[in-house]
């Protein structure tokens, strides 16, 4: 319902104009289209205005869901690593838990 009211307002600026148009003619044209025009684009900033704006990054509760599902996962994948990979399968879990988790942070 609140996105029709700008439009009525928009559709009622329009009729107004071209009433205006009608009663003075032609030769107000330009005056007509540039009054016009400034209403539309202070319509247009105030639109966007009032958009929230987009929410960027992963909110604290995401963040702790990760670092969790880091250490459920995490166990069996170490213990899974070192029994293949010994010491560097260690370390390459350890390290890309480290950097999901870093990823997440910023």
């Amino acid at each position: 319902m609140a996105s029709q009211l700008p439009t009525n307002d928009v559709r009622h600026d329009v009729e107004a104009t071209l009433a205006a148009r009608r009663e003075l003619g032609p030769e107000y044209d330009d005056h007509f289209i540039d009054t016009l025009t400034e209403r539309l684009v202070q319509r247009a900033r105030l639109e966007v205005q009032r958009t929230p704006a987009p929410h960027e990054g992963l909110t604290p509760e995401m963040r702790t869901g990760i670092a969790i599902c880091s250490l459920i996962f995490g166990i069996p994948l170490v213990a899974i690593a070192t029994g293949i990979a010994s010491v560097p399968g260690l370390v390459i879990v350890c390290l890309m838990i480290l950097g999901v988790n870093f990823a997440a942070s910023r």
